[in-house]
């Protein structure tokens, strides 16, 4: 999936890590939130943000129906388990969790931890929130300077490397 930042760079979610948070959408009533850290690469030569991983929800975080609370500890070491096997050239970028509606919209408390976040250091200066519902994944980036947070849209998907809008 390709998404379009307002200055013109590209926000691309890869196959695996897409399939990796779509099978944990809530379909069912007693489905828990789940959710984890985006791990990605940033393009030298466009600025172009690519998600190659999301960890997977950790036996420490709480879930339940309408919360994901992630547990720093497993995620953590999942990041660093993957920045030791790329030699350091791989990101934080961000976070996704999952919402039991069809059309997800952050709640107060996603906003105020999408902040907290955005509060602490990072590499990078561009941060991104997933939300997958049931019907619909969408996606805010957050500007860690000024701590705005905005929404962007879908400009096409990626088929065997190839975009197709």
């Amino acid at each position: 999936m390709v998404f379009l930042l307002p200055n013109e760079k590209r926000f691309v979610i890869r196959r695996d890590p897409l399939d990796k948070m779509l099978q944990y959408k809530q379909l069912n009533r007693y489905d828990k939130e789940a959710g984890g850290i985006l791990i990605g690469r940033i393009l030298l030569e466009n600025g172009n943000f690519i998600v190659d991983d999301v960890s997977e929800p950790m036996k420490q975080d709480i879930r339940t129906r309408i919360t994901f609370k992630r547990a720093p500890n497993g995620h953590q070491e999942y990041f660093d388990q993957k920045w030791a096997e790329s030699q350091g050239r791989c990101f934080y970028l961000g976070e996704w969790h999952t919402h039991p509606e069809p059309v997800p919209n952050p709640s107060p408390v996603d906003i105020l931890g999408w902040k907290r976040i955005m509060s602490l250091e990072h590499e990078v200066e561009t941060l991104f929130f997933i939300i997958i519902g049931q019907r619909q994944i969408n996606v805010w980036f957050g500007n860690p300077i000024n701590k705005e947070i905005k929404q962007i849209h879908i400009k096409g998907e990626i088929s065997d490397g190839k975009e197709k809008s």
